[in-house]
């Protein structure tokens, strides 16, 4: 069947801002000011990934090292600055601290540590941590971790940095993944990865004990909390195990969930709500089409394909910048181009 979308054009051609030689950019993210934006450089060949910050513009980027010290730091450290063959990813940005952040590093141990700012380690413990993610008041920062020979959620209260995180899941048939905070700072949805596959689930209050928000047939993934109200959307492949859909819902038990969008490429993040929480922006899985950038409404209806001049694209994050919604995103070239090798970093307003 021939799958008709409307397309709606772009204001402006999407200004390329970063490439970075041999790598493949991914995973943009927001400040949550706008005036600055990060990325992540994969080399697969060398098993290594950089992390890149800067304002988002050409030549605005500089290379995160372990070691360097911040202003604005929340504490001070000291790290290696050898980051030869290390991953260093899932970078995540302080609400209300402009220009700290949160993000992930490997280790001597070929273990995973959380680190703030520049390379200041934070909370560091045998067993892997990852998953960054800031409630948006900025009091805490969420994280999973294996300290305890598992994937449990942890919590760091930023009021009280000095003392050890505090382990909110201790569910022993599953690790607890991909945390979203709700707008009000008051609770939080996770996914459940268990042997039956992967759900969601749901701790109502810091102080509650988690319950099932879905237990479908398949995989639920990478949740993600509109930026008000209780809505969350995330991807599943319920309908087709090869294919990877659109859904949203209400973070209560016994909502009904809702298929926005058939066929959609899996963002690292999850799904990226415009910061007016009325529409979410997408990658369609669509070879065909060289997986076009796709807009639909959070209550329904028909998507419609964005007209940027770009091919081949992937993940994608939004902003409120200046008045008006901002889009970063990667892709691998523009329309006409004679090579399309490596995934490069793009920004243009939203129509």
């Amino acid at each position: 069947m021939l799958l008709l979308f409307p397309v709606l054009a772009a204001f402006a051609a999407p200004t390329e801002v970063a490439k970075v030689p041999h790598a493949h950019v991914q995973r943009p993210v927001w400040s949550p000011q706008g005036t600055m934006l990060s990325f992540e450089a994969n080399f697969h060949d060398d098993k290594r990934i950089e992390l890149h910050v800067g304002r988002p513009e050409p030549d605005g980027f500089a290379k995160v090292e372990l070691g360097a010290r911040a202003g604005g730091a929340l504490l001070e450290g000291f790290a290696t600055t050898d980051t030869a063959g290390r991953v260093m990813h899932e970078l995540a940005w302080a609400p209300h601290a402009a220009g700290v952040y949160a993000f992930v590093a490997s280790n001597e141990r070929r273990d995973y540590d959380l680190y703030i700012s520049e390379g200041v380690p934070l909370a560091p413990a045998p067993g892997a941590d990852g998953g960054p993610v800031w409630s948006p008041d900025g009091r805490y920062l969420a994280f999973t971790s294996a300290r305890t020979g598992q994937g449990d959620l942890y919590l760091l209260d930023i009021q009280q940095i000095d003392q050890p995180p505090r382990q909110l899941t201790s569910d022993p048939t599953h690790s607890e993944l991909f945390a979203t905070w709700s707008a009000d700072s008051q609770s939080i949805v996770y996914v459940g990865h268990a042997e039956q596959g992967d759900h969601l689930w749901l701790l109502p209050s810091l102080e509650a004990e988690a319950v099932e928000l879905t237990s479908w047939s398949g995989l639920q993934i990478r949740p993600r909390f509109a930026p008000s109200g209780r809505m969350v959307a995330f991807y599943a492949n319920q309908e087709d195990p090869e294919r990877f859909d659109l859904y949203v819902m209400e973070a209560s038990v016994g909502a009904t969930a809702v298929k926005l969008a058939d066929g959609v490429v899996v963002d690292s993040k999850g799904p990226s709500w415009a910061p007016d929480g009325q529409r979410i922006v997408y990658v369609a899985d669509d070879d065909a089409a060289y997986d076009p950038i796709r807009v639909v409404s959070a209550s329904g209806g028909t998507p419609r394909t964005l007209d940027l001049g770009t091919v081949g694209h992937g993940d994608l994050d939004l902003v409120t910048r200046g008045g008006s919604t901002w889009l970063a995103f990667v892709a691998q070239g523009r329309e006409g181009d004679l090579t399309r090798d490596f995934k490069r970093l793009y920004v243009t307003p939203l129509p």
